[in-house]
């Protein structure tokens, strides 16, 4: 969708939030309370395609993108999934600059009219491809670059820790990488978002995952606690 390379190019805050519930209604919801983009994670739950192919609808009724990632970085698994009417892709365990274009070069041929208008994510996962990102961030093609902080974390013995010191001192050298190359950089912003949603835009951070299962677990702790402090 054109509007959210737009809204980048702006400077602007894009907002993708996995539904984390396999619900056309669900994406529909959200999309009515300001997300942009609606992310299916088929690398964790098992999407068919068909169920794809009704979020993705749902999204675009619903004027916001849809985007997935799939369980493998294969060319004619990411071709049906952009013939369910995808605006982009999020791939998984990119490590170095020649994975990166491999997967830009799957879009152009999944996308030949088209790919232009389509948003390529590629993912860094481990010290060693954040220790790449100058070369990845330069592919032509790729529009962000999402910095898997949890990987980080386990790959550095810091399991659960993704705010950690020595991860967060990692992370923070892998944005100025992707920003020294005129790329976007992606993170995730879960539970801490009074804290951790501001310090990540100072960094020039633009484009933050969120999850739906997060906000309604939020919400229940919140009013479960509640109910406990003034219930009789």
């Amino acid at each position: 969708m054109r509007e959210i390379k737009d809204k980048l190019a702006a400077g602007k805050v894009v907002t993708m939030v996995n539904p984390d519930f396999q619900s056309p209604r669900l994406v529909e919801y959200l999309a009515g309370l300001g997300m942009d983009v609606s992310f299916i994670d088929a690398e964790r739950m098992s999407y068919d395609f068909e169920r794809i192919e009704e979020m993705t609808r749902a999204a675009h009724l619903a004027g916001i993108a849809s985007m997935a990632r799939a369980w493998m970085n294969d060319p004619g698994l990411i071709v049906r999934y952009f013939d369910c009417g995808l605006d982009g892709m999020s791939f998984p365990h990119v490590e170095d600059a020649a994975t990166a274009k491999r997967m830009v070069d799957i879009v152009r041929y999944a996308r030949p009219k088209d790919h232009a208008g389509k948003i390529v994510i590629v993912m860094a996962e481990t010290p060693a491809a954040i220790g790449r990102l100058d070369e990845i961030a330069a592919v032509p093609g790729v529009d962000v670059v999402n910095i898997g902080v949890n990987d980080v974390a386990l790959a550095l013995g810091h399991p659960g820790q993704p705010e950690h010191p020595d991860v967060a001192k990692l992370v923070d050298q892998g944005i100025g990488r992707i920003l020294k190359r005129g790329k976007h950089v992606a993170l995730n912003v879960l539970d801490n978002w009074e804290e951790r949603m501001p310090l990540l835009i100072s960094k020039g951070v633009r484009w933050l995952n969120v999850r739906a299962n997060v906000f309604l677990a939020r919400g229940a702790r919140q009013y479960t606690e509640l109910l406990r402090r003034h219930a009789p």
